[in-house]
């Protein structure tokens, strides 16, 4: 049966080039599929209603595969400045899921796809940033009641979920798996950071080896950077305001000092804090010429350009995703991609092999909040540790690769 697609698929003979996709991405992803062979079989989300409000991209598409396989009524659209995949939106259509898509990425045309997802009535959501929760407690609180609990796919939003929750405004549970033990390990330091470097050395030409990293933020994004710096052959600082994260950085090998003061001995400035300015006017008087810099964090907002384009004396593109300013005393300061988190671009999607296990335990944390809504409180939580566990096994089970138990030894 053909979905009811909301405008914005011009040409369903996209549907076939959509499913090779997918397929590809399937194979990619072996956690998921026995996840989704399980919920075959099992069917936990019959008759509830799901909305993903992620990118459409075929990861996206097999997550939504699995949920459907489960039982359950889907709804995905892509709210924000997210990719929209066209064949994939035609092949998720053309197999019975409700899809509201387009080509655009304007802020007002990812508002009403966002009203239009959240007008259909979910059971349960899954958010990439905390937007959707954000918008349906704000422009449509009578929906409200009939949500049992949601996921967020990313950390992005964490800030603001837990202010609403210590002020009791949290409209009801939330799970954020990507907080889960292990999944920095299995996610970053596998997938997204190795990404970041591959691209950023592809664009850019810089070679890591033998020169000076700056990694400002040592959190689980930034300490996946600094290994892959080391990894590569550079020397790395980093610059840190949390005590604790900066003697864990020492003991990991790097030096730690200032931003300020790594920032007259740089070759590249790399941002993982989350937090605005991290890099502004005060720093760029300071950099080596040639210096590049580049945000991993935070869309747009890590390194400030604004305060960049006023002291230079000449701007220009170098190449996709490159950017070259030059100061009045003739020194040139590099920027990759200062609008987009660095890992977002890569290949305009996630790598579906590396986000299996993420997307496989947002699945069964779904199933978990199905089971346990009426039991857990209006909190941000953590997905818990058996759900993580669990993923574990099955990942083991796919590499064909066995482990002890405790009575063998």
């Amino acid at each position: 049966m053909q979905a009811i697609v909301h405008a914005w698929i011009d040409d369903n003979g996209l549907t076939q080039a959509g499913r090779v996709k997918i397929v590809r991405a399937s194979s990619q992803m072996p956690v998921l599929g026995r996840i989704r062979e399980r919920f075959a079989l099992g069917q936990p989300l019959k008759g509830l209603k799901i909305v993903l409000a992620l990118p459409l991209e075929a990861a996206t598409a097999c997550l939504g595969k699995t949920l459907q396989a489960g039982g359950a009524e889907l709804v995905i659209t892509s709210g924000g400045p997210h990719s929209n995949d066209g064949e994939i939106s035609a092949a998720l259509a053309a197999d019975g899921i409700t899809v509201i898509a387009q080509s655009d990425s304007e802020p007002e045309s990812a508002k009403a796809r966002l009203f239009c997802a959240m007008e259909t009535g979910p059971h349960l959501i899954v958010d990439d940033s905390g937007e959707f929760v954000g918008m349906i407690q704000s422009e449509r609180p009578d929906l409200l009641a009939g949500i049992r609990g949601g996921v967020v796919r990313t950390r992005a939003g964490l800030l603001h979920l837990t202010r609403l929750e210590k002020e009791q405004r949290l409209p009801f549970p939330i799970i954020v798996p990507d907080d889960a033990l292990g999944m920095d390990t299995f996610d970053r330091r596998c997938g997204s950071v190795p990404a970041v470097w591959d691209d950023m050395l592809q664009t850019t030409d810089f070679t890591a080896a033998g020169k000076t990293v700056v990694v400002a933020g040592y959190g689980r994004r930034g300490k996946a950077i600094a290994m892959q710096a080391k990894a590569l052959g550079a020397h790395v600082v980093a610059a840190e305001i949390d005590p604790l994260k900066a003697v864990e950085a020492f003991m990991d090998g790097c030096q730690v000092m200032r931003l300020q003061e790594a920032a007259l001995i740089g070759d590249l400035l790399i941002t993982a804090t989350g937090a605005l300015d991290t890099i502004g006017g005060k720093h760029y008087f300071l950099m080596k010429d040639g210096v590049l810099l580049c945000q991993t964090g935070l869309a747009g907002g890590e390194i400030n350009t604004n305060e960049l384009a006023d002291i230079a004396v000449s701007h220009c593109t170098v190449r996709k995703n490159l950017e070259r300013y030059e100061l009045i005393d003739g020194r040139s300061i590099y920027i990759y991609d200062a609008k987009l988190p660095v890992n977002g671009i890569t290949a305009d999607h996630d790598c579906a092999e590396m986000t299996d296990m993420r997307l496989a335990l947002l699945a069964l944390s779904l199933q978990y909040m199905n089971e346990h809504y009426d039991r857990l409180g209006n909190e941000v939580l953590k997905a818990p540790y058996a759900l993580g566990e669990e993923i574990a096994v099955l990942k083991l089970q796919s590499l064909g690769a066995n482990i002890d138990e405790a009575a063998d030894r």
